[in-house]
């Protein structure tokens, strides 16, 4: 098995904020105030590949896992965001430490069923470089989207490949409060009445995206009858997202569908602890 390979990050965030100006030859020089926002992650990865003979023939599999680990982001209390990837990643995960966890998952392949006569797994070094071989793969990758003093956005991307017409994908965004150390859930960012408003929101936030009045969703190809509810809430770049996996609303050829909302389109709707997560403009 390929080592766990862990690349350490630090970065320390500031933001200038000048306090005073001159307004003359004798005026003094601005003085300004440095605000530091230290961060402490690290990235693990791991892969391990293995040649695969099923019922006479031979392919291989590709085992890879990424992660944006968080050990410190500022003084914010990070365990809920470390419980919450080790989920989203590896579901209800037994490990004590992502190392495990990621060594496990490369190694486990119980994705193709239990060996037997007609199927032989054997570990190997590398995968081979025709490109005429079929190879299978079985991913799992979280990066930081999105990080600032009060929040952190994260995207969790499952993918496998077992053969047939296309992978297997699914994407879980999800932002974290590092005030309230909580994963926001549509809840935690919508007051009821937003939560009552939000779909009529959504379903005129898509139009838009897809250039089509919003009669003409099913004919830009949107399972209307199934765009009843809240696709999973994120916020990245100043923008209220839901997301949508292939065949939720789409079909598969539409691939990932992030309804992005503009926070002046909810400002009036969103819980007070979360508004100070957008710029509202004033």
């Amino acid at each position: 098995m390929k080592n766990l390979l862990l690349l350490a990050s630090g970065a320390v965030l500031a933001s200038a904020v000048a306090t005073s100006c001159g307004d003359g030859a004798g005026s003094k020089k601005s003085e300004v105030e440095i605000n530091t926002f230290a961060v402490n992650q690290v990235i693990m990865t791991a892969d391990r590949n293995f040649r695969v003979v099923m019922m006479g023939d031979t392919t291989y599999l590709d085992q890879y896992a990424s992660i944006h680990w968080p050990k410190s982001l500022g003084g914010a209390d990070v365990k809920v965001l470390q419980d919450s990837l080790m989920a989203y990643c590896f579901g209800d995960s037994i490990f004590p430490t992502p190392e495990d966890a990621i060594t496990y998952f490369v190694s486990d392949t119980s994705v193709l069923g239990d060996p037997g006569d007609d199927l032989e797994i054997a570990p190997v070094d590398s995968l081979p470089a025709n490109d005429d071989m079929r190879c299978y793969f079985n991913n799992v990758m979280a990066s930081v989207m999105e990080l600032d003093e009060v929040k952190v956005t994260y995207q969790v991307t499952s993918s496998t490949y077992l053969g047939g017409a296309h992978p297997s994908t699914a994407i879980h965004p999800f932002t974290y409060d590092l005030a309230e150390g909580r994963v926001l859930g549509l809840d935690d960012i919508l007051t009821q009445a937003g939560r009552d408003s939000i779909m009529p929101i959504i379903v005129s936030a898509l139009a838009r995206q897809l250039d089509v009045p919003e009669s003409r969703l099913s004919r830009a190809g949107i399972f209307t009858s199934q765009l009843t509810y809240p696709g999973q809430p994120y916020i990245n770049n100043n923008i209220l997202y839901f997301h949508y996996n292939p065949y939720d609303i789409a079909p598969y050829s539409s691939g990932m569908i992030d309804v992005a909302v503009y926070p002046y389109e909810v400002e009036r709707f969103l819980q007070p602890g979360v508004k100070n997560m957008f710029d509202l403009g004033y």
